[in-house]
């Protein structure tokens, strides 16, 4: 017992005496900024606030609330998933005095990403793939069409999306990933009392009750074994109460199943089976449909005399043939794309280009990170995401040790948002919308409502 507690107080001192250390190797608190308050940026704030808790971290989002795609991209259905908010409450919570959060701002327009780098000791890019990637066919401009991520972030309430008209019988979604999953479920759940509870706000949960789409279909240009769904999200689909499920499948797909079934990971023979075993469920009294149909190759937005989409053309692949999908809506659920933000090192491809996983190519002394989405490809899965930004946090320290701080006293980027007379959100109003969000959440007898806008709340610090 003497020499466990012994080897405790032994590894207590030289964890202790560590942590001295490394602080002692500073002659003043690290100063750093992080841009974008999503998971993948505050998941860094905590990286680097475990291994510099003196460090001061300044948070700027272009949103006009924090939390990024936990708030906006999680399907109101998975409260579950947005859990980790509940964390960076805490974390703000508890080092209000290190953690400054500055929302309404734009780097790269409202500061200038030469001058961020100026400001601070290092720089975290952590924003986000910022742009939808385009379906380039003929009429997708049409009316009603619409990416999926639109469509989420409509939903999920992010102000400036245009609603939808759900006043069709038939929605196609193009896309075989979660999100098509996502939209396809909330679609064919509006005005039964599934939703009912969800953070989906009022004025949209409105829309979608009074929705007429009964069926949607969703397409994929390749066959089976390609589905990006996970088990989860398709088992809700083929579950869904009062929704019927069919799946079209190609005898050539059926045979590359069974050629591949050895050698299939176990996630990908889970997911092809759940399909191959449940390709026809008809559910008695079920007056809404979700179809899945491979081999189909967008190539035409088809439109009415008004412009507003009547229909998707396709291609089969292997055979050749087009067919007309009738649809009043029409969503593209084809991912996201990597953006750098203006004055960031760019590639050939204009993304943000880098030295390594972590470290962005700028000058030795000017240390710049990215993280998540905006330098990685897009995964919903938040495990990559912690593990990224534990590693971003790891390599800042160490940088910082190797390089040093600057020499120059600097303040952050405050100042600059003053003087230009940014109006800018701050953690404390953050605070007083989500109070008024509960507030609300209680009279419409769920966890929050979601405000739509926040200019009151700008307008009262005018």
């Amino acid at each position: 017992m003497f020499k466990k507690i012994t080897t405790l107080n032994l590894c207590t001192s030289l964890v202790v005496s560590w942590v001295k250390r490394t602080l002692a190797t500073f002659p003043r608190p690290p100063r750093v900024a992080v841009v974008g308050a999503g998971p993948a940026g505050l998941y860094v704030c905590a990286g680097v606030l475990r291994r510099m808790p003196e460090c001061y971290i300044d948070i700027y989002e272009s949103n006009m609330v924090p939390y990024g795609l936990a708030r906006y991209g999680i399907a109101p259905d998975h409260p579950e998933m947005k859990n980790c908010m509940e964390h960076f409450d805490r974390m703000f919570t508890e080092n209000q005095d290190r953690l400054k959060l500055f929302c309404n701002v734009y780097i790269g327009q409202d500061i200038k990403f030469d001058e961020l780098c100026s400001d601070y000791d290092a720089v975290v890019l952590a924003y986000g793939a910022r742009r939808q990637r385009r379906l380039k066919i003929p009429g997708i401009d049409a009316m009603n069409v619409f990416s999926g991520g639109d469509f989420v972030f409509w939903y999920n309430g992010m102000s400036g999306i245009k609603t939808p008209l759900l006043n069709c019988k038939e929605a196609v979604i193009i896309g075989n990933g979660n999100v098509a999953l996502d939209c396809s479920r909330v679609i064919l759940s509006s005005g039964t009392d599934r939703l009912l509870g969800t953070d989906i706000p009022a004025p949209v949960m409105d829309t979608l009750s009074r929705s007429q789409i009964r069926h949607v279909t969703i397409i994929g240009r390749r066959g089976l074994l390609d589905v990006s769904f996970t088990i989860k999200e398709l088992r809700e689909q083929i579950t869904l109460p009062n929704c019927s499920f069919s799946v079209e499948i190609e005898s050539s797909d059926l045979l590359a199943v069974k050629e591949a079934q050895q050698t299939l990971s176990r996630p990908k023979k889970r997911i092809t089976e759940l399909i191959l075993n449940n390709d026809r469920v008809m559910k008695p009294g079920s007056d809404r449909l979700c179809q899945l149909l491979f081999r189909r190759t967008p190539t035409k937005v088809v439109t009415d005399d008004h412009g507003l989409v009547k229909a998707l053309q396709v291609t089969h692949s292997l055979s050749g043939i087009k067919e007309d999908l009738p649809c009043g809506l029409l969503l593209y659920c084809i991912g996201f794309e990597n953006v750098a933000l203006d004055g960031v090192p760019v590639n050939r491809n204009g993304e943000i280009k880098m030295l390594d996983a972590v470290r962005v190519a700028t000058e030795e002394e000017i240390l710049v990170y990215a993280a998540g989405w905006c330098v990685h490809t897009p995964r919903g899965i938040i495990a990559h995401t912690q593990m990224n930004a534990s590693n971003v946090a790891d390599r800042l320290r160490s940088d910082l040790q190797k390089y040093g701080l600057k020499t120059a006293l600097i303040m952050g980027s405050h100042q600059r948002l003053i003087s230009r007379k940014v109006k800018y959100l701050t953690w404390n109003d953050w605070k007083k919308i989500d109070e008024e969000e509960k507030r609300l959440g209680v009279v419409y007898g769920k966890k929050r409502e979601k405000l739509l806008n926040f200019e009151n709340i700008i307008s009262s610090k005018e």
